[in-house]
């Protein structure tokens, strides 16, 4: 395997940065939630919440401070059910890939972030993007 080179090594930490900045910017917006608060905002435990990214069910990013949750999972306007098991269909990916795809408008789905579609009841859509995202 080659090293990687001293350009591209420059990239990936000014990435980096620019990553760690949106996420403290989306956390200042209560986009994202740390640990408590989801566990509160879902009316369960911090266990649960953390139980339940172990399965996949939901997920994370890495903020200053630790963990750092959507705040979508806690919508009213949609089923977590259908949400938790769109992210598991997502797997293992990481948090950022996964927030990408709940969070970015989508050609399949007219347009729509899956979050949008699926609160226009687009449910099945949103699970074939998904398959979709997967397979690259």
């Amino acid at each position: 395997m080659e090293p990687i080179r001293e350009s591209n090594k420059r990239l990936l930490a000014e990435f980096a940065v620019k990553e760690r900045k949106r996420i403290v910017e989306l956390a200042a917006s209560g986009q994202l939630v740390e640990l408590v608060r989801m566990a509160e905002q879902l009316g369960v435990t911090p266990q649960a919440v953390l139980d339940a990214e172990a399965t996949c069910r939901i997920f994370s990013l890495e903020g200053i401070n630790g963990k750092l949750y959507p705040a979508f999972y806690a919508s009213t306007r949609l089923n977590r059910v259908l949400l938790e098991a769109v992210s598991s269909r997502l797997d293992r990916l990481p948090g950022a890939s996964k927030w990408q795809f709940f969070t970015t408008p989508r050609l399949s789905l007219g347009g729509k972030t899956p979050i949008e579609a699926l609160e226009a009841g687009e449910n099945d859509l949103v699970v074939a993007a998904a398959a979709a995202f997967m397979e690259g």
